[in-house]
């Protein structure tokens, strides 16, 4: 609907600016910076968003708005790396502003196509969790690509659902008084003396500190496999010195 209104919108602007000798020289400037260059300005924020990115994370795929979809103003634009969304805004007299959300807190992920998907494109939209809760959405983007993404997101969607309702059962197993802390089963007991232990035919006492190294080096061994990702590794370590240094 908002490209129509842009095109109606556009044409009778033209119209007025047309029968004014002040007119044509402002429809033929507009035109220009408008429709000359496109090519270049999309290539400069590409390179803008690939040079801020974390060290590892890659560029699964983008989408820029139609020009009939921002005749009016400039394009928005959606990255997706394999670890977050993020959300280009640029601003009319340059610069912009990035927002970006992680997967993890990724709640839905939608796709609608436009009428004349060809000149309207599709709209692209993510929805998230855990303050600050929001949107993301751009319209009037490649169909094909948009459909692409989608099937990325989607299969974040599901992977995240899954570990946040495994987190859940495992937070209230610990709360009725068993422990299974991401893979690593425990009974629930009183804190108590650590016994000795034989190693070389040496007796040897086992610290607190053992224990915590000997989990955290269990957690690393799932990040290295590829089992967990970097940011639940971290919180599996932040967990394991919270229980045991509390």
């Amino acid at each position: 609907m908002r490209g129509i209104f842009n095109i109606i919108f556009f044409l009778f602007l033209a119209t007025v600016l047309i029968m004014s000798l002040v007119g044509i020289p402002l429809l033929a400037l507009y035109l220009f910076f408008v429709f000359i260059g496109g090519r270049k300005r999309r290539e400069k924020i590409q390179a803008k968003v690939i040079n801020m990115l974390m060290s590892g994370e890659e560029v699964v795929g983008y989408v820029i708005e139609n020009r009939v979809m921002s005749l009016f103003q400039r394009r928005l634009a959606i990255f997706i790396t394999n670890s977050r969304v993020i959300f280009v805004q640029r601003k009319i007299l340059g610069g912009y502003q990035m927002m970006d959300r992680q997967w993890k807190d990724l709640q839905d992920a939608k796709m609608d196509e436009n009428i004349m998907p060809a000149l309207f494109g599709a709209s692209l939209s993510f929805s998230f969790i855990n303050p600050p809760a929001g949107t993301m959405n751009v319209s009037g983007v490649d169909p094909e690509t948009a459909a692409k993404l989608y099937t990325y997101s989607q299969a974040q969607e599901h992977a995240w659902e899954e570990k946040r309702r495994v987190r859940t059962l495992e937070e209230k197993r610990a709360a009725s008084g068993g422990i299974n802390f991401h893979g690593f089963p425990q009974a629930a007991q009183q804190p108590q003396a650590q016994a000795p232990a034989l190693v070389s035919g040496q007796t040897i006492d086992v610290t607190p500190t053992d224990t915590v190294v000997a989990e955290i080096n269990r957690a690393k061994a799932l990040l290295d496999s590829g089992a967990i990702s970097d940011a639940e590794f971290q919180e599996i370590k932040s967990k394991i010195l919270s229980r045991h240094f509390q």
